[in-house]
C-alpha cells in the first residue's frame, strides 16, 4: 500500500511541477513518459479507434509535445463539450514470483480527454481525475488527431 501511496505522489509530482528535457531523466519519470502506446478515439465513438501511436519515437514526440510542466489545474467550464480520448499504455511489469515471459501484455497507465474548441483537458490515472488547463499549442495539436487517422 505504502509503495503504491509513493508512485502516486511521484507520478502527481512529476504532473505538476514539471519534468526535466534531458533524456536521461526523461526515462526515470514514473508518468506519461513511459507510455510505449497511444489509442486516439473519439468521445461520440469511443470503441472505434481512430489512430495508434505504437512507434517509440513518435510516442516520445507526442509526450513532450503535451508541454506538461505547463499544465494548470483548473475547473473545466460548465457545457464544455468532450473531444477526443487518448488511451495511453506501458509495458506491464513481472512481479516477483512471477514467471519472466518475454509476452509481457500492455496495460492502460493514463487517458487524456481533450474538449472541443477549449484548451481545457481532463487526466484520468488508476487512482486519479484531474482537469487541467493546457497550452494553447497543444490544445490544438490534440484536438487535430483526426488528420492522423491510420
Amino acid at each position: 500500500m505504502m509503495k503504491k501511496v509513493c508512485m502516486l505522489l511521484i507520478f502527481v509530482s512529476v504532473l505538476l511541477f514539471g519534468c526535466s528535457n534531458e533524456k536521461k531523466d526523461l526515462k526515470e519519470d514514473p508518468g506519461l513518459y513511459e507510455s510505449q502506446k497511444i489509442e486516439v478515439s473519439s468521445e461520440e465513438n469511443p470503441e472505434l479507434v481512430l489512430s495508434v501511436i505504437d512507434n517509440q519515437d513518435e510516442v516520445n514526440e507526442f509526450v513532450n509535445t503535451l508541454e506538461v510542466d505547463n499544465w494548470r489545474i483548473v475547473d473545466t467550464p460548465p457545457n464544455s463539450t468532450k473531444g477526443y480520448i487518448y488511451k495511453m499504455y506501458q509495458e506491464d511489469t513481472v512481479k516477483l514470483g512471477e514467471p519472466n515471459t518475454d509476452e509481457k501484455g500492455l496495460k492502460q497507465i493514463a487517458t487524456i480527454i481533450t474538449y472541443k474548441d477549449s484548451p481545457y483537458i481532463e487526466l484520468r490515472t488508476k487512482k486519479l481525475q484531474l482537469n487541467f488547463k493546457v497550452p494553447k499549442d497543444v490544445a490544438d495539436y490534440l484536438s487535430n488527431k483526426e488528420n492522423q487517422k491510420h
